[in-house]
């Protein structure tokens, strides 16, 4: 049986503010008005378990469904093919856009263009899920340096690393692509994952599919001596990454010890809220996208020898019976392809400042209908959904940074994304 770890998430960031598969057989837990309600802001997790706690965090606040609120867009810029966009430092009066096509610019917040820091075009073929994918940056001490997610001219999955100055830009001495730390052959040209996130902890997570073609033909995802199907953690060096000790699977024999979570089909965008809960938005097969959740703390974030479930289970519904995952964490959310839907495009969490009414609440498009959605959980559930902005165009992202939200299209219009209360 496939059971849901029972999450009572931060519903609230800042203080202040279809029906089922024959197949399946899944079982929701809903925690207790009072564990939502708790006000201590202290929260722990076992470092040396391998299975998801089913113990709720607790919370600081709780989040309302109440209060309406109105949404409007406005367009900020355009960069073709934008597929991320991420602000460095909440001190920084500019963000980065970044280009399937191998392209990096800096933009003021009011969408003017201050320069190109990053320019790999020739190192890559940005079409289809291929291409330079994500962005990510890390602080260690005083210093700044940035990683960057893409596909080789192969099609080869590379991890790479640049410093950069503090003003910004990138220190390209070596290398215009950076130093490679991490190259994963891939075995298709779709199913690459993209993303690159730097945690609560100050570690590298990336996020990788499942190797492509279609129903994880060759069951990778739930295979831990393959790094697809995976979101993995490492802590980068100059040259290189060491494994984090408490990574789940290090001392497990034939496990690649760069694993965090298993069971992914192509986490294309996942994030983590204050918290350390990490919010995946997966994207699904032929007929459901999914939400999930694994829960964490600020010092062992969420997902830690998490499974997802992929390719057992397709959402909540059973899809392989020659690979099994018993404890796999359930969706708190997903949704048919009906009326036009086909491909989830995470993924934004929403806070007071930057989606004000609405803290606590995650935001995801779709690529085909060209829709935002605001969904509200209470950690195993779904408590409200509600669309936040359509006509959008083919959505490859929603991105926060320090104070606003942004929604970025293949044909490279980057909306900003505002909620006002009634």
């Amino acid at each position: 049986m496939r059971r849901a770890t029972s999450i009572a998430l931060a519903l609230t960031l800042l203080a202040g503010c279809g029906s089922s598969d024959s197949q399946s057989d899944t079982s929701m837990s809903t925690p207790t008005s009072a564990e939502l309600s708790s006000t201590s802001s202290e929260t722990t997790a076992s470092t040396t378990t391998s299975t998801p706690s089913t113990s709720p965090p607790r919370t600081t606040t709780t989040a309302s469904t109440t209060g309406a609120v109105v949404y409007s867009k406005k367009v900020v810029g355009k960069l073709p093919e934008a597929v991320d966009l991420i602000q460095r430092d909440s001190s920084d009066a500019f963000f980065y856009v970044v280009s399937r096509n191998g392209i990096v610019e800096r933009w003021r917040t009011d969408g003017s263009r201050i320069d190109v820091v990053l320019d790999i075009s020739t190192a890559t073929v940005g079409e289809g899920e291929q291409g330079l994918l994500g962005l990510a940056f890390r602080k260690i001490v005083s210093k700044w340096e940035a990683f960057i997610n893409y596909t080789n001219i192969e099609g080869n999955t590379v991890i790479a690393r640049f410093d950069v100055n503090t003003d910004g830009t990138f220190v390209q001495v070596n290398s215009p692509t950076g130093t490679a730390l991490l190259t994963i052959p891939q075995p298709y040209s779709n199913h690459n994952g993209g993303a690159v996130v730097v945690g609560p902890d100050n570690m590298l997570y990336i996020g990788m599919g499942d190797g492509g073609s279609a129903n994880d033909p060759e069951r990778r995802a739930l295979d831990t001596g393959q790094l697809l199907g995976k979101i993995l953690r490492i802590n980068p060096r100059a040259n290189g990454y060491d494994i984090p000790p408490n990574n789940p699977y290090i001392d497990i024999p034939g496990a690649r010890p760069e694993i965090w979570s298993i069971g992914v089909r192509n986490p294309w965008r996942f994030s983590f809220d204050l918290f350390g809960n990490i919010w995946i938005a997966d994207v699904g097969q032929n007929k459901w996208e999914e939400v999930s959740i694994g829960r964490g703390t600020t010092k062992v974030p969420g997902g830690r020898g998490a499974s997802f479930g992929w390719s057992a289970y397709e959402g909540k519904h059973r899809l392989h019976q020659d690979v099994a995952s018993p404890n796999a964490i359930s969706p708190v959310y997903e949704y048919e392809h009906v009326d036009g839907a086909c491909s989830i495009s995470g993924s934004a969490l929403g806070t007071n400042s930057i989606t004000p009414g609405r803290a606590g609440w995650y935001f995801f498009g779709d690529y085909c209908t060209g829709k935002v959605t605001a969904l509200l959980t209470d950690g195993s559930t779904t408590v409200a959904t509600e669309i936040a902005a359509s006509d959008m165009g083919n959505i490859t992202a929603v991105r926060s940074t320090y104070n606003a939200m942004y929604v970025l299209t293949i044909d490279g219009t980057v909306y900003q994304l505002q909620s006002t209360r009634k």
